[in-house]
């Protein structure tokens, strides 16, 4: 197993940790959307659960050399990153109350395991054999 397979599958990893921890934590239940309809919400929910299925598959699929893996993986990656700067930079969601210190390290968090998932994810692409 080469290196940037294993940088993948080790950032991949700590993405579907970080994120499935607080999705299930009560680091976000603390925060209060009364600007949106409850739909979206919803939507938003299904969406970061739809990305954490869709990593874990990833991880569970393996990395076999095809090019198509990696550009799954990339955009994967882009997907978390927007998801966690979106956030972040208070464009979306806004809540009423603040963000807690802890919820603030474990995006910023997120945020750079994305930006490295990506890498690896480029690497990978380039350092792999394509197969048929």
């Amino acid at each position: 197993m080469n290196k940037a397979r294993i940088a993948v599958l080790a950032t991949l990893t700590l993405s579907v940790l970080n994120l499935c921890f607080m999705i299930l934590s009560v680091l976000t239940k603390t925060r209060v959307f009364p600007d949106y309809p409850p739909m979206v919400i919803t939507l938003f929910t299904v969406f970061l659960i739809t990305l954490v299925v869709l990593s874990i598959w990833q991880l569970f699929a393996g990395l076999d050399g095809q090019a198509m893996r990696g550009k799954i993986l990339q955009l994967l990656a882009v997907e978390y990153f927007v998801v966690y700067v979106a956030d972040l930079a208070n464009i979306f969601p806004r809540s009423v109350a603040p963000m807690e210190q802890t919820l603030f390290i474990m995006e910023m968090l997120g945020a750079v395991l994305a930006v490295l998932l990506f890498i690896s994810a480029s690497v990978y692409i380039k350092s792999e054999p394509i197969k048929s």
